[in-house]
């Protein structure tokens, strides 16, 4: 048995009764925890200290060491008295035989650093494309860039979503342990066909950010007038012009319906409602709205940006499109039998390669540690 520490500040947001948004490697990160607790392995979690958060009660079994509290000390230097220290001290407390990150940042260098110092396998996800390209420009700093860069070339070993993100791994870090390991989902039995809802709408679902795209999901919402939109998402501090503006331009629109923030819970009913999961984003590294939404059988509509090795195209789980008018003409090209394969598809895709338990199997021998 082995033992593991997972690290993502963001993981309370959804470990408690009232959720709050969290991005999608809070998500995947609790699925490989659920995996690794099925398999016998030892798990911890350090996460942000929520003093007003209550766990849900199948979270109360895990063991979670609080993160450091983010309001305490003087802005610009806590880092090096307080924050850092007790990242050292904590990690120091689990001694983990491996320490996760979830998503890479500058502070992966220190990160790195401690596992090295104390003789931990470092764990680094690859949480998305952009962290391994010029767009990683336009989030951070170049300090903060090169900080991030050493992180990444001192984890032991290096988790990739996907071909892209492990051939830029192999060119920049070539003697650094480099794997491609899908994400893992829980999977919930499907409902039965006497109580699954009439598919009535195109589902939307994300952080209100750049990086989702929100002007193209308004331009597909105006031309595609004769088909409803349902948009799950919450608005987050410091949003950028561009989604606010188009923020308010959606809200316009007569065919587009804002659901709020969804928990955990409501997702699936949420998507088995719908006829498609549309995805508008820039960039991702593999989006786990999209498992969420095979594991219900609903097809994916996608860009040409967004295909993670062209999987949806090879396994036709949904339709790949350059632009608004190119998604009306193929949509309009399905026929019912097309759509009953791609649901069945997708369902069937999601159990033979994202299984949490299956998953966590495969890690464990990856790593050889059983």
């Amino acid at each position: 048995m082995a033992r593991f520490l997972f690290f993502d500040d963001q993981l309370i947001n959804i470990l408690q009764q009232q959720e709050k948004p969290s991005g999608g490697a809070a998500v995947q990160t609790l699925s490989w925890i659920r995996g690794l607790t099925k398999v016998g392995q030892e798990v911890f979690i350090l996460t942000r200290n929520d003093k007003d958060a209550v766990l849900k009660e199948d979270c109360k079994e895990f063991n979670i060491i609080p993160l450091y509290d983010i309001k305490k000390g003087v802005r610009w230097i806590r880092w090096g008295y307080y924050r850092l220290p007790y990242l050292y001290n904590s990690v120091k407390q689990v001694k983990p035989d491996y320490l996760y990150q979830s998503v890479p940042g500058w502070a992966s260098f220190f990160m790195g650093s401690f596992c090295h110092l104390l003789n931990i396998k470092y764990l680094l996800r690859i949480s998305n494309d952009n962290l391994l390209d010029k767009r990683i420009n336009r989030h951070h700093s170049t300090l903060k860039r090169r900080f991030l860069e050493k992180g990444i070339g001192m984890a032991y070993c290096i988790l990739c979503q996907n071909e892209y993100q492990l051939d830029q791994i192999r060119k920049k870090y070539p003697h650094k342990r480099a794997i491609k390991i899908p994400n893992p989902i829980l999977l919930n039995p499907l409902p039965s066909a006497d109580t699954t809802p009439e598919r009535n709408y195109i589902a939307w679902v994300g952080l209100f950010q750049y990086q989702k795209n929100l002007q193209l999901l308004f331009e597909i919402a105006c031309t595609l007038t004769g088909e409803q939109f349902k948009i799950a998402g919450k608005e987050l501090p410091n949003m950028d012009v561009e989604t606010e503006l188009y923020l308010n331009k959606l809200r316009e629109l007569p065919n587009v319906e804002f659901t709020g923030f969804l928990s955990r819970k409501e997702i699936p009913m949420f998507l088995t409602s719908a006829k498609y999961l549309l995805n508008t984003s820039h960039y991702e590294g593999f989006s786990n709205t999209f498992l969420e939404a095979m594991a219900v059988g609903t097809p994916i509509i996608s860009s040409d940006k967004v295909n993670p090795d062209g999987f949806i195209l090879k396994n036709k789980l949904g339709i790949i499109y350059r632009d608004p008018e190119d998604l009306v003409k193929q949509l309009n090209a399905v026929s019912a039998i097309d759509y009953g394969h791609m649901s069945a598809n997708s369902v069937t895709y999601v159990l033979q390669h994202h299984d949490h338990e299956v998953l966590a199997k495969q890690l464990l021998q990856l790593l050889n540690c059983n």
